[in-house]
């Protein structure tokens, strides 16, 4: 049985990373008086930010379904509801800017940044999900166990 605390904290969690990532997507933060490379080994330095701003995902997103009481016995489809969903919220974050905002701009190669976090995300969540639960239960244990 999984901890109540803990299924608390994975979806606090969830929702601030979720908040960050909107607001990274959408808000326009510009440096005039910085200079950043624009590539690096002949990629935009942009694409390795939508990388690492995505790989996140499958990691909290998997924790989320897991802990969520609504899935019940479908809870052995966390990693493709993941990535799935994962995918969703990529697509839902570069429409935006494309359509939406004027200070941003869609990118389908930022599109593939994202698609390749999630899919590295959820490759590594295959292997160590059920560790992270463990983790997860011992940061906050059930006070009705203890």
């Amino acid at each position: 049985m999984l901890s109540r605390g803990a299924g608390i904290l994975v979806k606090v969690l969830f929702l601030i990373y979720v908040g960050m990532v909107l607001f990274f997507c959408f808000f326009n933060i510009s440096m005039p008086d910085m200079e950043l490379p624009q590539y690096f080994l002949g990629i935009r330095i942009d694409r390795y930010f939508h990388f690492i701003m995505f790989l996140p995902y499958p990691f909290i997103g998997w924790l989320t379904y897991r802990y969520s009481r609504h899935l019940g016995k479908y809870k052995e489809f966390a990693s493709g509801l993941t990535f799935v969903t994962g995918l969703l919220f990529a697509v839902g974050t570069e429409l935006v800017q494309k359509y939406l905002l004027v200070a941003r701009d869609g990118d389908i190669l930022d599109f593939v940044a994202d698609f390749i976090g999630i899919l590295v995300g959820t490759i590594i969540v295959r292997f160590i999900g059920e560790w992270m639960i463990s983790v997860a239960e011992r940061l906050v244990p059930d006070k009705k166990q203890n």
